[in-house]
């Protein structure tokens, strides 16, 4: 694994001290080292110091295409930096929910762990797995063999579940619905 203790040089410079300060914790090792109520913090900060920077890009964006009045004194003339602010926030509240997630998954067996299962069990073949059924397959002429559904003549009502027959007459709902409207 790399080591991502360090920011780089754009965003450095993209970053104030403060949001810089947040990506680094947002960083491993540091990261592992947050207990859950400081990761659960380092979050919330994120998410909104990435909101604010999403929305003063968006509103640079549109003030720079002339689609909406300057804020302040002049028009902004891009929003190139914003936005980039705006990514490597995004990326740091990436890594930081990750890092929950993981936290939160526990003793979550990992995709390998599954697979090696999997290929256990087709090993073993299906004699050894325990969700196969015991026993021969159902025969039609067996006694205890469930015998399905009842037929439609059986029951109370005499017309298709879902009323394409009823009161009218042998007219399908289609055609009576034209006719209403």
């Amino acid at each position: 694994m790399t080591d991502h203790s360090q920011a780089s040089p754009e965003e450095q410079r993209a970053l104030t001290q403060e949001e810089l300060g947040f990506a680094n914790q947002a960083r491993q090792p540091a990261l592992g080292q947050l207990s859950d109520k400081e990761l659960s913090d380092l979050i919330g900060l994120l998410r909104t110091r990435r909101n604010r920077a999403r929305d003063m890009a968006a509103r640079q964006g549109r003030e720079a295409r002339g689609k909406s009045a300057p804020k302040g004194v002049n028009p902004a003339g891009g929003n190139e930096g914003t936005r980039s602010k705006s990514e490597y926030l995004s990326a740091a509240l990436d890594r930081a929910m990750a890092e929950r997630d993981s936290r939160e998954a526990g003793d979550a067996p990992s995709q390998k762990d599954l697979a090696e299962k999997a290929a256990q069990l087709k090993a073993d073949g299906p004699a050894a797995n325990p969700m196969m059924e015991d026993g021969a397959p159902l025969h039609p002429n067996d006694p205890d063999a469930d015998p399905g559904k009842k037929g439609m003549a059986d029951t109370d009502r005499n017309t298709a579940p879902s009323g394409a027959l009823d009161h009218a007459g042998e007219l399908p709902s289609r055609e009576r619905s034209r006719e209403r409207r």
